[in-house]
């Protein structure tokens, strides 16, 4: 747990996202597979569940697949690119907003996927994660990623756009995010040292972004009073959530790509 006192902030990501970072710690020859794994759990609120995928055993694995590349999705419905099935990982994927898909020599090779459950407490709500494997269908094929590689810029272009707009969004990136508005699906983690300052501001900024989008697109127009007024702040909010969705994933698999190779 030395990584998680380094006395770095912690960053709220989905749990995907946690556990690339430390697979990529894990593979870079940062930690040992033992430490990688405890620290994919993250801080907190959370912890394994004790069924599904051990992933000590799922990480030491990656090193036998040939050519192995870790996939970050985060599909929503009628979006589900990046998704390689079959449909039993399809349904939970949506519902998690997140999975990782793992590929061998750019062949598919399984999907990974954080199942959440409630764990009663008397003091503040927990929950237990299962990690859930399903084998892709053989022969699966992954598209070569559909980012422009100038995600970053397009976040920024995005958040000037807001900032310089007529409509009050309730949208401060530069603060950490209120804990009510993570869901259990992510969870906060500190970052592995060896991470760019601007990797891991990117990070930060992006998956802020994402949550705080997320929340007020949740809470609907009430801040409004015309229609039209709605219909932009609407439009705003879907811009900036898609730049920040694309500006996570892009970083992350940048990121991982330079530790697998």
């Amino acid at each position: 747990m030395s990584e998680a006192a380094a006395g770095r902030d912690l960053v709220a990501l989905p749990r995907a996202a946690v556990l690339m970072l430390w697979s990529a710690a894990y593979l870079r020859g940062d930690l040992g597979p033992d430490d990688a794994a405890q620290m994919s759990y993250g801080v907190g609120r959370s912890g394994p569940s004790g069924r599904g995928e051990d992933l000590f055993e799922w990480m030491t694995s990656l090193r036998q697949l040939p050519l192995a590349q870790l996939r970050l999705v985060l599909p929503v419905p009628g979006r589900l690119a990046g998704l390689v099935g079959p449909p039993a990982a399809i349904g939970p994927a949506l519902e998690a907003e997140q999975a990782i898909v793992v590929t061998a020599a750019g062949i598919a090779d399984h999907t990974l996927i954080p199942v959440i459950t409630p764990v009663p407490h008397e003091q503040r709500p927990l929950s237990a994660v299962t990690w859930q494997k399903v084998p892709a269908p053989i022969g699966a094929q992954v598209p070569p990623t559909a980012s422009s590689g100038s995600a970053r810029e397009e976040l920024l272009h995005a958040l000037r756009r807001t900032a310089g707009g007529s409509v009050d969004l309730d949208l401060v990136p530069e603060e950490p995010v209120e804990p009510a508005r993570i869901p259990d699906t992510w969870i906060s983690t500190a970052l592995p040292r060896h991470l760019e300052s601007s990797a891991s501001h990117l990070l930060v900024l992006a998956s802020r972004t994402l949550l705080l989008t997320r929340a007020e697109i949740a809470e609907g127009h009430g801040h409004t009073v015309h229609l039209a007024e709605a219909l932009t702040r609407r439009g705003l909010l879907d811009e900036l959530h898609e730049a920040a969705r694309g500006a996570l994933v892009e970083t992350l698999e940048r990121i991982v790509a330079t530790e697998t190779g």
